[in-house]
């Protein structure tokens, strides 16, 4: 009488972990979504109402990839090198545990893939590991890697449930294989040799003056007094200002930010033609994200009252994958730049800026930590 109970009352059965409909039959079987055994002849294995705890087939599972996120993140930027493991690994890992222990429909496996990536870069950016516009451009790349790792996490848990298996996402090995595959995969990379790759960025401008009015309107970033672009507020340290000669071969011109200092020696110095640099020591927490080497001016006449000004810049790229990053990294230093030139235009062209003092260098007051890292450069 007890086996053909639920088949004679026609009842729905419903898994009594996940609260899914269980596939009618008369024999021992597996919920198709979470893979609990339950047989329609014991009535303690399986339930006659649905659950109405919704929030439980889908929050432990988000709130676990965002802590692996976020936390793999912060592991893998502790070794510095900051490469395949730390933008595609993490977001692939996080994304592969979110689709495994989350049972929800297929549309929302796509909202809750896109709010796990919000919230690791909002915690990435709180605990300040990025900055704004790093954080943006990290929620760019996670989308591929994290729906790649969404898709294989819930391939897992439907072959699991083939082979009948109890799948309980929760003290799973592979589960933590999953989280720590990061980590092993920034040991392993940290740990092979690396190609030094220098880049180099050109931007040019013609002005309408002489090449002894544009010698004269040179200057650096730090020196330029108009307000920088959205781009620059958001990607680089905000500049304060220079102080050194910079007209004097062997100089050394030291560069003030909110983030720190950059000292640069002048190198060359061509008058009215050629002003270059090196950089000598840089303490600057960018320096993980590019290695700033050397840069230059370079002064041609353009006709008896105009000039091209062509100012480069060669640094020595740091971060991986280079066919993502490296348009970014040009993007920026071409509206450095451009910043830089403007300046330089302003100056060369409106008489009253060419006479216009410099005023001298008073730092910043108050306690103001640097630092701790500093990187020095021979020349």
């Amino acid at each position: 009488m007890s086996e053909t109970a639920p088949a004679e009352s026609k009842l729905p059965l419903y898994c009594r972990r996940c609260s899914v409909d269980l596939p009618p039959t008369t024999e021992p079987a597996c919920c198709l979504a979470c893979g609990l055994q339950f047989d329609p002849a014991r009535p303690e294995t399986f339930s006659t109402h649905r659950g109405s705890s919704r929030w439980k087939f889908w929050l432990p599972g988000f709130l676990l990839a965002v802590t692996i996120g976020t936390l793999t993140y912060a592991g893998c930027l502790q070794s510095g090198e900051m490469g395949w493991s730390l933008f595609v690994a993490v977001p692939v890992s996080f994304g592969a545990i979110l689709g495994y222990a989350c049972r929800v429909q297929t549309w929302a496996y796509a909202v809750l893939g896109i709010l796990a990536i919000a919230s690791v870069v909002f915690a990435l950016v709180s605990m300040s590991l990025a900055g704004i516009f790093c954080g943006f451009t990290l929620g760019v790349i996670f989308l591929v890697p994290t729906f790649v790792g969404l898709a294989f996490g819930v391939s897992l848990r439907m072959l699991l449930i083939s082979f009948r298996w109890d799948h309980a996402w929760y003290f799973r090995w592979y589960i933590w294989l999953i989280a720590a595959a990061p980590l092993i995969g920034q040991q392993i990379e940290s740990a092979l040799s690396r190609r030094e790759e220098i880049a180099v960025v050109q931007t040019s401008l013609t002005v309408d003056a002489t090449p002894a009015e544009a010698w004269n309107a040179i200057m650096f970033y730090e020196d330029v007094e108009h307000s920088p672009p959205w781009l620059l507020h958001l990607a680089l340290p905000q500049p304060i200002k220079s102080e050194g000669n910079k007209e004097k071969e062997g100089e050394v011109v030291r560069c003030f930010y909110n983030a720190g200092t950059i000292s640069k020696r002048i190198s060359r110095v061509e008058k009215h033609r050629r002003l270059s640099f090196a950089v000598v020591e840089a303490i600057m927490r960018s320096e993980n994200y590019a290695r700033l080497k050397d840069g230059s001016f370079e002064i041609e006449p353009v006709g008896d009252t105009r000039s091209r000004i062509t100012l480069t810049t060669r640094y020595e790229r740091k971060l991986r994958p280079g066919f993502f990053w490296e348009p970014i990294e040009r993007k920026v230093i071409h509206t450095l730049h451009g910043h830089v030139l403007e300046g330089m235009r302003r100056k060369a062209e409106v008489p009253e800026l060419k006479e216009k003092p410099i005023e001298p260098y008073h730092p910043p007051t108050g306690d103001q930590p640097m630092p701790k890292v500093a990187f020095h450069f021979e020349p």
